[in-house]
């Protein structure tokens, strides 16, 4: 179990911070207001600054030209630059922590070599398409459906909240290949948009503005055979092993938001002065602060637990939606407080945290809701599922 980092990991964090304090975060408010979303070839002028530090197939092993880090290593680069820009942090966690690893365990030897190297050179941007309109958490009655033609398949249907979507090039799309099976008719393809191409548009949003969220649409949309990933019917199962990392990722991204504003808040708590002295000197500033503080080591602590069992190969369900769903939770706690702490400045555009709380205020929905989270870990806990 992991309650401290190793000195590699704290040189790695170390080294990611001042990368992020001198590259990321000076332009992150200024992208925030004028990128609704970033336009492509923006994302990938700063996803290449980031390659360096392995944030594209970081726990890849070299084998397929990754860096092969420990998942708390993952955890301490992902926390960093969600710090510095949470937006540009879930175009990567799809580029880096969605497609690739479902390439790396599920691809057959055509798949890993035809698309890992464009991934992680980034000539190929990534999405991850399993929600749609009417189909949020409830993946087993997917609407989108794939029928086998010749040697194709042709899709149909639209995913919605989609991360990347309107500057991906690769999507794994989940769809139904048997409705009489429902769950074991579900079926992950990788859809190629420069062999089989879809229509994407934009969806406006309070917060992570800056990353592209779109609606995808499969009109007719011919998918050749061999972009089946698995067997027919498989990908139910694949798609609740991967949600259940996803989880603790995003769980990592809050409390990387959660630290940047207890990091603003201690600042601004020692600069502004009232009444002759610094506000950091109330006892009711420093109880926020203290607060903070305590709510941001806990949740990071959830997390890494879960990260530890996803390490031994286990699939800890019960975990990963604790992870998210806290902290998330206190994500949007923290970060409110933060705003407390600067007064009426807290909501202005002068000061960060304004986009910490609205960005913390996303966080709580990408890969199940809060409630879903509390579901998954009631049906771990007593047996009994609440999902009809």
């Amino acid at each position: 179990m992991i309650l401290e980092l190793n000195e590699e990991q704290k040189i790695l964090q170390k080294n990611a911070r001042e990368f992020m304090e001198r590259e990321i975060i000076p332009i992150a408010d200024e992208y925030d207001r004028k990128y609704h979303p970033l336009p492509k070839d923006v994302s990938l002028g700063l996803l290449k600054k980031l390659l360096p530090f392995g944030y594209v197939g970081s726990t890849l092993s070299p084998e397929y030209g990754g860096q092969g880090l420990d998942l708390i290593s993952y955890a301490v680069l992902g926390e960093e630059l969600a710090r510095a820009y949470l937006s540009l942090g879930m175009i990567v966690l799809i580029q880096d922590g969605s497609v690739l690893p479902i390439l790396v365990e599920h691809g057959t030897p055509e798949q890993k070599a035809k698309y890992i190297p464009k991934i992680m050179s980034l000539e190929k941007i990534t999405c991850f398409c399993l929600t749609e309109p009417d189909v949020g958490s409830g993946a087993r009655d997917l609407a989108t459906s794939a029928v086998l033609d010749g040697d194709h398949y042709v899709l149909n249907g639209t995913k919605t909240w989609i991360t990347n979507g309107g500057i991906a090039d690769l999507a794994v799309v989940f769809a139904s290949t048997d409705r009489s099976k429902g769950a074991r008719g579900i079926s992950c393809f990788l859809v190629d948009k420069a062999e089989s191409p879809f229509t994407t548009s934009e969806l406006p949003k309070l917060g992570c503005r800056s990353c592209p969220t779109s609606e995808l649409n499969f009109d007719d949309c011919r998918i050749p055979k061999g972009n089946l990933i698995g067997t027919p019917g498989s990908a139910y199962l694949l798609a609740l092993g991967e949600l259940c990392k996803l989880r603790v990722a995003v769980g990592i991204g809050a409390i990387g938001l959660a630290q940047a504003a207890i990091d603003a808040a201690i600042k601004y708590a020692r600069e502004r002065k009232q009444f002759g002295r610094p506000i950091g000197s109330f006892q009711l500033v420093q109880e926020m602060i203290a607060d903070m503080a305590i709510l941001t080591d806990a949740a990071r602590l959830i997390c890494y637990r879960a990260l530890y069992l996803i390490g031994k190969g286990e699939t800890p369900f019960k975990e990963a939606s604790m992870a998210k769903a806290y902290s998330t939770d206190i994500a949007v706690e923290v970060t409110s407080k933060a705003i407390q702490v600067h007064g009426a400045y807290g909501i202005s555009e002068e000061y960060p945290v304004e986009r910490y709380f609205r960005d913390a205020r996303t966080l709580t929905f990408p890969d199940g809701a809060t409630q879903i989270q509390k579901l998954v870990i009631g049906r771990e806990l007593l047996g009994i599922s609440a999902f009809v």
